[in-house]
This record gives C-alpha cells, structure tokens and sequence, in this order.
C-alpha cells in the first residue's frame, strides 16, 4: 500500500515516536517540499528521525512535476506548498495521502483522494498489537496536545482504545 506524506502527519508521527513502526510495512514516500518544511530545523528530535529514514531508504522523496497543477491545488485549496505537492503526489499515483491538514482533508474529500490521520495510524498501530493499550492511550493524549483535533475524535479514538474494539 503506497501512502504519501505531508508534513503535518510526518511530524506528529516522529514527535509521539511511532512513524517508525508504522512504515514498517508500507511504501512511503514524500514530496521534496514536505522533505524541505520537515527537516529544517535538523536539530529537532523529530526532524532526525525523518533524516535518518530518508538516508535508509524507508521514505522515498519524490520531485512533483507538474508545477502548473501543483500551483492549481495551492490556490484553490489555499494550501502550503508541503500539503500541495503531497495531495498532487498522492492523486498521480493514486496513493492514500497521510494528512492532518485541515484544508487538506477537504481538499481529499472534494477530490476522491483517500487520506488518513495520525489517529488512523496510531489505531491501527494498537489494532495490530504493535503497541499495547497504555502506551496507545499515552500517545493519543500526546496527538491530542500537538494536534488540532476535534474533541469527538479523541474521544472516539481513545473509547476504540479503551475497549479494544475497532476497524481491523
């Protein structure tokens, strides 16, 4: 399953230290602008952990093409360059774009683009046994301080948590 990155979700993934487990078994790839916004501050615990998988090659780091298109998402979505280059990305190779960019998402649903968030991720993380239910709880308050989360969503996710129940 080939999913597609912008920043939002990379960061918030290396910041509650689970973008590691999750790209384990998907191919993952970023624009060249998501690699720029996400690594400019080197010095940050998040953004060394998105060099180091880049320089492995568990990220692929993709150059966007069409520029006029590319231009076209930005202005019509009024979106960053990260979150632009990522849904064009994501729509030429009909991949599921990882967002947690409000104008994004919406940008998803009028396009018919799949997307997931950083909560998706950190279920099916939990689904998979691949973190136990305290540390799911743990990193979902963390999501839920760094991101910008409707309550409802938190709520649900840590209830899908707590019982063990949930989309598999």
């Amino acid at each position: 399953m080939m999913i597609v990155f912008d920043v939002s979700t990379l960061i918030l993934l290396a910041k509650i230290d689970i973008l590691k487990t999750i790209i384990y078994t998907r191919e993952v790839f970023i624009t060249k602008e998501v690699e720029g916004e996400a690594t400019c501050k080197p010095e940050l615990l998040d953004a060394k952990i998105i060099i180091e998988l880049i320089n492995t090659g568990k990220i692929g780091v993709v150059k966007v093409k069409n520029q006029a298109l590319f231009k076209k998402l930005q202005e019509d979505f009024v979106l960053a360059e990260g979150e632009a280059s990522a849904l064009l990305l994501a729509q030429q190779k009909q991949a599921i774009l990882a967002t947690d960019d409000g104008q994004a998402i919406k940008a998803c649903k009028v396009l018919g683009v799949k997307f997931v968030t950083a909560v998706h991720f950190l279920l099916d993380a939990f689904y998979k046994k691949r973190i136990g239910k305290e540390l799911a709880l743990v990193k979902l308050e963390r999501l839920e301080q760094l991101g910008r989360y409707n309550d409802r969503i938190i709520f649900d996710a840590r209830s899908k948590i707590e019982e063990g129940r949930g989309e598999k």
